[in-house]
């Protein structure tokens, strides 16, 4: 019976994490206009006005704003920036200036999380987050167009060990499954290859075109020089930047490219998930994406891993005394104490039971 009361327990909680997530005071949102109406960029337009739209409470930081860009008010700042033909490097000054970097690199020392998205993940090095050797190598800004296959986003890194058709050594070992990552939380799935896939941009109809810019921002594995020891190049690149590889493009199946990268924290100091995948993209110009709430979603889903809201009380529910250690996941289920994926949890010990932060 106590069982069943602490599962209840949590599974009121979650419901008010649900409800607390489209309306949590401590998310924000770094635009390079001065307000959200104003913003004549229909790709930055549409993620902010999603943001305003989804999170009543959330804070809008406009250029020249620093001030409101503080760990103490804020767990997480969301910056998208999608521009076209603006070339490598060269970031809008609202998001690239002395004042706003020296902003954002304090943020993230005193504990305050980004979700960098597009172009933004070009901030990483600005920061001084990841050396100026491991910027983005892969960058597209251009006028993209019409396509009739649906995009989609791939977190089972590797599958090529166990491809029928790989005829060499298989590393099984070596496939990295990042499908359970909270981020990936309720998104609906994909069959067009082999391997599970989200699908993230596409008509669902190979007789319906959808124009796509296909602005990508992210990493190319092999084309940097690693000092950090590891099986393969997601293995050196994680261990050379203290992060880890989330997604990549669909279609890929060995170790390629970075798309989706969660760049963990040092000391105290703020984790930053990074996406620079074209597939994610807000506001197709022309057809309409069938696959945009799931691109909402893992949105949402990236903001409220990054700024959980409260689950005060859980430690008060009761337990068996003779119960032995066991993990739970917000919605409940049971997990594998030693599989645990980076996000909150609820720990049961013996008559207490307490939210968990692994990191």
């Amino acid at each position: 019976m106590k069982l069943n009361i602490f599962k209840t327990a949590v599974a009121t909680a979650v419901l008010s994490c649900a409800a607390s997530a489209m309306a949590n005071p401590r998310q924000a949102i770094l635009i390079g206009y001065p307000t959200v109406d104003g913003i004549d960029n229909f790709q930055e337009y549409a993620a902010a006005k999603f943001f305003v739209d989804n999170n009543k409470d959330g804070v809008v930081i406009a250029p020249g704003e620093t001030d409101k860009i503080d760990a103490k008010n804020l767990d997480c700042i969301w910056i998208h920036i999608d521009r076209l033909e603006v070339g490598k490097g060269n970031l809008p000054t609202a998001f690239s200036n002395t004042a706003t970097v020296e902003a954002l690199k304090k943020f993230v020392a005193d504990g305050g999380n980004l979700l960098l998205t597009k172009h933004a993940t070009q901030l990483l090095a600005k920061i001084g987050r990841v050396e100026p050797s491991f910027d983005i190598n892969i960058y597209s800004d251009g006028q993209g167009g019409e396509g009739f296959d649906d995009w989609t986003l791939n977190a089972y890194l590797g599958y090529w060990q166990e491809n029928p058709d790989n005829q060499g050594d298989k590393f099984p070992e070596q496939i990295y499954d990042r499908r359970g990552h909270d981020i990936y939380k309720g998104l609906e799935t994909s069959d067009a290859f082999a391997w599970e896939t989200f699908p993230m941009e596409g008509t669902g109809n190979i007789e319906t075109s959808l124009w796509r810019e296909d602005h990508n921002c992210m990493w190319d594995l092999n084309g940097y020089t690693y000092t950090a020891e590891g099986a393969n190049t997601v293995e050196k690149f994680e261990k050379q930047t203290n992060s880890v590889i989330l997604g990549t493009w669909g279609h890929v199946q060995d170790y390629a490219v970075a798309g989706v990268v969660e760049f963990l924290p040092a000391d105290n100091s703020g984790r930053i998930i990074a996406n620079g995948l074209a597939t994610c993209e807000w506001s197709p110009r022309n057809g309409v994406n069938a696959y945009h709430s799931n691109l909402e979603k893992l949105t949402q889903n990236c903001l409220s891993y990054l700024a959980p809201a409260s689950t005060d009380g859980v430690a008060d529910i009761e337990v068996a005394d003779d119960a032995a250690a066991e993990y739970f996941n917000l919605q409940g289920v049971h997990v594998d104490a030693e599989a645990l994926a980076p996000g909150l949890y609820i720990v049961r010990r013996g008559n207490n039971a307490t939210k968990v932060l692994v990191k």
